[in-house]
């Protein structure tokens, strides 16, 4: 397994570990330390969503959407291109209007946006790719067709974009989850309220 992947599970841990104490984390990573030799992604991604089974049993609904939030802000922090990548594309515009009109038009790639007002709404459309994911996440790309994960799990994306546009803009945004892939959707919905 790539070492990513235990980078990722090793984080998780992490957060359950400082928002839900240490036998919740026990608990709930029980097995890591196998699945992070598997070369299989399919095995992977069906102990994450075990494991995120075990942890919405563990402890309470906010507490899990702690740290799955703080699991994403990680991540973001992790990815510095993209990260980079969306701050020097905003330098380029003097208003926040004219970078998100442009954005709205040319998104990256695996995604659409659509701009309401003060909201912003993003997709991710990981179907869409060359290799056909469940999900952007190196942990639960792989999740096989007629599984769905708990969604705690998507907390973590709404942790990452919430830092993506938070970075770009040079300020605190508001997300909230609609609907994602992996939790049975086509594709993946977040509203941005700027």
């Amino acid at each position: 397994m790539s070492h990513r992947v235990a980078e990722q599970l090793r984080e998780i841990g992490g957060r359950i570990e400082e928002f839900a104490g240490t036998k919740t984390r026990e608990k709930v990573m029980a097995g890591s330390e196998k699945v992070v030799k598997s070369k299989d992604r399919r095995e992977v991604a069906l102990w994450v969503k075990e494991a995120i089974d075990r942890l919405d049993a563990s402890t309470t609904p906010e507490k899990c959407r702690q740290i799955m939030a703080e699991s994403g802000h990680s991540c973001i922090a992790h990815n510095t291109g993209l990260a980079r990548g969306i701050k020097n594309r905003r330098q380029k515009y003097p208003t926040e209007e004219a970078f998100l009109k442009v954005e709205v038009k040319k998104p990256i790639k695996g995604t659409r946006l659509e701009l309401r007002g003060n909201t912003l709404i993003q997709y991710y459309t990981p179907h869409t790719y060359s290799t056909p994911r469940r999900c952007f996440c190196g942990l639960m790309f792989a999740l096989p067709e007629g599984f769905n994960v708990s969604p705690t799990y998507c907390q973590c994306s709404r942790g990452f974009v919430e830092k993506y546009w938070e970075g770009a803009l040079g300020r605190p945004v508001r997300v909230e989850v609609k609907e994602t892939a992996i939790t049975g959707a086509d594709e993946c919905k977040f509203i941005i309220h700027l």
